[in-house]
């Protein structure tokens, strides 16, 4: 049997630092656009976020940022399989212990071969509650990317990693051949719904687990060349990096953090935390992929940030202009949010909604969303009026970051 199990983590679906200098707010008002001083934004900063924070290149913070650029070319459920519709979780990575979404056996390859980064994105073929357990006939897929710092150390992964799997189990587990990927090591358990397999591609490895409905090979092996098909092409437009590259990458190319309200963060990259992603990336960290890509797509998004704090999150979005920022505000929070909560009255185009679910202390009970020009932002909280203060510090931040 193949050892790596799909846990309730990497199963579990995505949950989508100077203290902020206090509440002056300011700025011009432009015409048609309200005077920001105005606003009652409680404790929270409008100042952009390079007037809070220094970015200083770290080694560590360049892995983060070089991981957060190879989600953007991780490969999405439904772009692998119209019916992986769903994402099941996304977990960027800078050493071999962080590889969570990997089996442990998997974990000492990665950090002996050198490995520089990684992410690991997940997808099925169907919604699974929390505590849900794992059904047999799940079609899915774990798809994990790992840079490494040559061709030579990415082979010799590859063959490695498959190795080690294939040995935990090495008298039931037999091997298996993608005709159009020779190269490629495979493996599975007869009679058993699910394979392994790895494929060293230049710097990168492909890590991939796959399930389908029934226990057969033939229908395994076409899914991993799907997920080939479509990851491949993603990593050719991806030139591998060097730490030296890393420590080079900007920390905020399109000017989305520091327009993103960040209360207490520091601004330090994280990928979970404190980060940047296209459209893509986002699309790695929601669950109903298929949901939210056409409503990306409908408002020509094509970045997304976020800030976070104790499971409270501040999120920006770029439109493809004013009319599609408007659009999409109005439709945003239905899914997630969708019971009525009274929205700021002096917010243009604002909007405010109420979770059902009220015993997650993960997800806050009120999010607020808001526009300003091409950018929409959501805001989250527990109480309403915090809600609607964090929302008015969103828009005065929005406003004060144009020049």
């Amino acid at each position: 049997m193949l050892s790596r199990r799909i846990r309730g983590g990497a199963l579990g679906l995505a949950a989508l630092a100077l203290t902020g200098c206090g509440a002056h707010v300011g700025g011009t008002a432009h015409p048609d656009e309200i005077d920001v001083r105005t606003l009652d934004v409680g404790p929270y900063s409008t100042a952009p976020l390079e007037q809070r924070y220094i970015y200083y290149p770290s080694m560590s913070s360049g892995l983060n940022l070089a991981s957060m650029r190879l989600a953007d070319q991780v490969v999405n459920g439904p772009e692998i399989d119209p019916t992986l519709k769903y994402g099941t979780g996304m977990a960027a990575f800078t050493n071999a212990d962080s590889a969570t979404m990997l089996a442990a056996v998997a974990r000492p390859v990665l950090a002996s071969n050198g490995m520089l980064f990684g992410v690991s994105a997940s997808n099925a073929d169907r919604q699974l509650d929390r505590n849900e357990p794992i059904p047999g006939d799940l079609g899915f897929t774990v798809v994990t990317v790992v840079q490494f710092s040559d061709e030579a150390a990415a082979a010799k992964a590859a063959a490695e990693l498959d190795a080690a799997d294939f040995g935990v189990a090495a008298d039931v587990n037999q091997p298996l051949t993608l005709a159009k990927y020779p190269a490629a090591h495979a493996h599975w358990r007869p009679g058993v719904a699910s394979m392994g397999s790895t494929l060293a591609h230049g710097n990168y490895v492909i890590d991939l687990m796959a399930g389908e409905k029934t226990p057969e090979a033939d229908p395994l092996t076409a899914l991993a060349e799907k997920v080939y098909d479509t990851e491949l092409p993603l990593l050719d437009g991806l030139k591998p990096l060097s730490k030296e590259d890393a420590l080079r990458l900007p920390d905020d190319p399109d000017d989305m953090l520091r327009q993103t309200l960040s209360p207490s963060a520091f601004g330090i990259p994280d990928p979970q935390t404190q980060a940047r992603y296209e459209l893509r990336g986002f699309l790695n960290q929601v669950g109903d992929q298929d949901y939210w890509s056409r409503l990306m797509k409908t408002a020509g998004v094509d970045r997304f940030s976020k800030s976070s704090e104790m499971a409270s999150s501040s999120m920006l979005y770029r439109t493809r202009d004013t009319a599609a920022a408007t659009q999409l505000a109005g439709v945003i929070l239905d899914k997630s949010y969708p019971g009525p909560a009274d929205a700021p009255a002096v917010l243009p185009n604002s909007k405010c909604g109420e979770n059902p679910i009220q015993d997650n202390f993960e997800i806050k009970r009120f999010r607020c969303v808001v526009t300003y020009r091409q950018y929409v932002a959501t805001v989250e909280s527990d109480q309403l009026d915090d809600a609607h203060q964090r929302a008015a510090a969103q828009y005065g931040l929005l406003a004060n970051s144009t020049w």
